[in-house]
């Protein structure tokens, strides 16, 4: 299952500009600035703070609510699946599954019994029954089959591409992307072949989109191409946002972005 379709997007995206197109604000929510959240294929947003995970619907309204305190401390939610959203734990070095009513679905997995030293990040594979875990130490990509624990593996990521501490790894429409601590990205095909690398402004939050990047800059984002050259204006948040963007993710034509205080959804409108 495709979790970003950009197809939308992409056809304005090189002329996107402030008086080409407008953002509607759909919903917005109280959110904790330390909250983990993602969307599904179909404009759910799976939450967890507090050790609760809530899921809503694509009006922001919340369907579902769960204490997960037995699964600990949760670093990622991956939810390209909504009937088998990925946690995963960084401290427990765990991956839990839950359905789409958030039950848990079977054990979770414990990463070092896959041989994981010590997993940064993961993410989901639109691969059936395969996960994406990064291992630091090793500086190893790993593609692992569920069913059966096998692997494929990309070695010395750091080395070759010259990548500091990896902080994220998500797959967003068939590449898997690699993001370090200094706003280095580099991307993979679904088989992990290496296809480029770029370096962004530091300490901004990036999204990727094909050949292009979203950088938030305060309460604005920005398009910018692999040279990290501006392309065009994207969203102008200063009249509508509380607070500077912390993070932003891209679903079909909805743009989802949290401050520190709250979670917004907005749908792209044009002229």
């Amino acid at each position: 299952m495709y979790r970003h379709l950009f197809s939308f997007i992409l056809l304005i995206l090189p002329n996107l500009g402030y008086s080409q197109q407008t953002w509607k604000e759909l919903w917005h929510i109280d959110l904790d600035s330390t909250a983990i959240w993602d969307i599904d294929p179909i404009h759910q947003s799976i939450i967890y703070q507090n050790q609760n995970i809530q899921k809503r619907d694509a009006k922001g309204q919340i369907m579902l609510q769960e204490s997960i305190k037995s699964l600990g401390n949760i670093q990622k939610i991956d939810a390209q699946n909504p009937l088998k959203i990925a946690l995963f734990s960084e401290d427990q070095q765990s991956i839990c599954f839950l359905d789409n009513a958030l039950a848990l679905q079977g054990e979770c997995i414990n990463l070092s019994e896959l041989n994981i030293s010590l997993a940064a990040s993961m993410s989901a594979s639109i691969q059936t029954d395969r996960i994406w875990v990064y291992d630091e130490p090793n500086s190893r990509i790993e593609l692992i089959t569920l069913r059966n624990g096998q692997d494929q593996q990309v070695q010395n990521v750091k080395g070759l591409l010259n990548m500091k501490s990896i902080v994220n790894m998500q797959e967003i429409d068939n590449r898997l992307f690699l993001f370090d601590e200094e706003n280095q990205v580099a991307w993979f095909d679904q088989f992990g072949n290496f296809i480029d690398v770029a370096t962004l402004t530091p300490n901004k939050p990036i999204y990727p989109i094909q050949d292009y990047f979203l950088i938030a800059e305060g309460k604005n984002i920005q398009t910018v191409d692999l040279n990290s050259q501006f392309v065009s204006f994207f969203f102008a948040g200063d009249a509508l946002l509380d607070s500077k963007v912390l993070k932003m993710e891209v679903s079909g034509d909805r743009l989802y972005i949290q401050t520190e205080k709250h979670l917004y959804c907005y749908i792209l409108q044009t002229n």
